[in-house]
């Protein structure tokens, strides 16, 4: 089954993140780590995240590591290069995990 994360959904209207119960938490480490990597090198096709398969609970653990590709503007799709756990993470661009980096016109 397919994670869609809207990374919104962990923010503020300030772009804060939210009192997160601890599973929560899990996830959104999870999904930011991946956004970091994918917008610091957003031009490459895929990106093997240093990532270990983590993002479910914690009876469900993977040695799994991480790939992540961005494939839509604005969109981030990810996978596990072992077990099935997969997703997309949307509206991440201009977060505090967005390193994609900027030119002034």
């Amino acid at each position: 089954m397919a994670l869609k994360a809207n990374l919104r959904d962990f923010l503020d209207e300030e772009g804060n993140v939210l009192e997160l119960t601890e599973q929560a938490k899990t996830v959104f480490k999870f999904l930011t780590k991946i956004v970091s990597s994918i917008s610091e090198n957003i031009e490459q096709p895929l990106i093997d995240v240093d990532l270990q398969c983590n993002s479910r609970a914690d009876e469900l653990f993977c040695l799994g590591g991480i790939a992540a590709t961005g494939i839509a503007l604005g969109l981030i799709e990810w996978h596990c290069d072992t077990c099935e756990a997969s997703g997309t993470i949307s509206h991440w661009q201009g977060s505090l995990w967005d390193r994609q980096e900027r030119t002034i016109h």
